[in-house]
């Protein structure tokens, strides 16, 4: 049940993620779309050209943040039997969620901190089996579940 609430809260935070990131791709849209046919100086022109490249990164990063939306949406009904993208590993201090990186948020009285399986602290615990030491910054953690 941990999992799937975990995951729900993580859902709400990627969403909030997204819907900002749909207001910045509007606000560089409307700036972008100058009136070729007025009279307009230089700088107009390079500031749409600078608005639309902004544009442009916002879009690929919304489409980055919904495809994570769609992933984290998929593990709600998922079980991990080994510690890989996706799992939700609970620690004797915390829990680390593997697949996308959010703010640290509380549940349960202990921390859920989220991260990339490309982040380096990854390496660190992939493998790792329940009752096992991982090296997490400066803190050792031991494994007591995932799923």
């Amino acid at each position: 049940m941990k999992r799937a609430d975990i995951i729900t809260i993580i859902i709400e935070e990627q969403k909030v993620v997204i819907e900002s990131l749909k207001q910045s791709v509007d606000h560089y849209k409307i700036a972008s779309d100058v009136d070729e046919e007025s009279t307009h100086d230089p700088e107009d022109f390079s500031n749409q050209t600078q608005a639309k490249d902004m544009q442009l990164r916002f879009e690929k990063t919304l489409k980055e943040a919904e495809r994570s939306l769609t992933f984290l949406e998929s593990e709600l009904k998922l079980e991990h039997h080994k510690i890989e993208k996706g799992t939700l590993v609970e620690t004797d201090q915390n829990f680390l969620f593997i697949g996308i990186s959010v703010p640290v948020f509380k549940f349960e009285n202990k921390e859920v901190i989220a991260f990339s399986d490309h982040a380096p602290v990854f390496q660190n615990i992939k493998g790792k089996n329940k009752g096992d030491f991982v090296e997490v910054g400066s803190k050792s953690l031991q494994i007591i579940d995932f799923s």
